[in-house]
């Protein structure tokens, strides 16, 4: 998991770590790998703006302030434009991008509070960049979350609080959104089978690379730890996909 794998780098380094999820049996496995004075967890539905003001509550309450927020959130939906339901964008539109507003509207109310700055970054995809098939909903989606990257970055900077995107591709190891339908419509979409995916993603990098959620984890903590000075960027951690860089 991507969000797990974040987790797992940040406190790594040094930070302490508030997880959420929807669902609580993976948030006490995901917890139980750290210390009790490393990590916290609290079930949270970003879909839902008390929840998400509780789960901030609860990071403020166990270890004092947020520095750091990272909306990995997510879900995908592969369908021809026929067969998306209005039922598909509205969860899609909810998770990706309410969910990501809802987190950041309460990320910087504390970062403001705080006076110190901080860093939010959002886990978006080569698809909000890349025009392919059969992916309306999601793709519409995801290039929502890396423009409210680039308008909040213009409105929080006098704060000193930073707002970036990662871009992943093809993060098939270790990823749920793999173990369902999207994956079934990826392959669909590219005229293969589902077990010819993590091939044909690999192969279809400059790369040639296979892509884990550990090098997502990385551009994460270069944005936050080592680019100090960026904001309203993005890293696009995808092996190089020349048909999705910036122009």
């Amino acid at each position: 998991m991507i969000g797990k794998a974040i987790a797992d780098k940040l406190a790594a380094e040094g930070a302490n770590v508030v997880l959420s999820d929807i669902a609580e049996d993976r948030l006490v496995t995901a917890s139980s790998t750290y210390g009790r004075d490393v990590s916290a967890y609290k079930v949270c539905d970003v879909r839902k703006k008390e929840e998400v003001e509780k789960a901030f509550a609860e990071a403020c309450l166990e270890f004092g302030g947020v520095d750091i927020v990272v909306h990995s959130a997510g879900l995908a939906i592969s369908k021809p434009l026929e067969e998306h339901t209005e039922g598909d964008w509205d969860l899609l539109q909810d998770v990706l991008v309410k969910g990501q507003f809802f987190l950041d509207q309460e990320a910087a109310s504390i970062m403001r509070t705080q006076g110190t700055g901080g860093n939010i970054v959002h886990i978006a995809s080569k698809n909000g960049l890349f025009a392919g098939p059969n992916n309306v909903g999601y793709g519409t989606a995801k290039a929502a979350q890396q423009h409210m990257t680039r308008l909040l970055a213009a409105e929080l900077g006098k704060d000193k609080i930073r707002v970036n995107t990662v871009n992943p591709d093809g993060v098939i190891v270790g990823s749920k959104i793999w173990e369902g339908e999207w994956a079934e419509g990826r392959a669909k979409a590219y005229g293969i089978t589902v077990e010819e995916l993590p091939a044909h993603y690999a192969k279809r990098n400059l790369l040639h690379e296979i892509i884990y959620p550990e090098d997502i984890a990385n551009g994460v903590f270069a944005l936050v730890a080592v680019l100090n000075k960026s904001t309203g960027n993005t890293i696009n951690v995808d092996g190089g996909m020349a048909v999705s860089f910036s122009r």
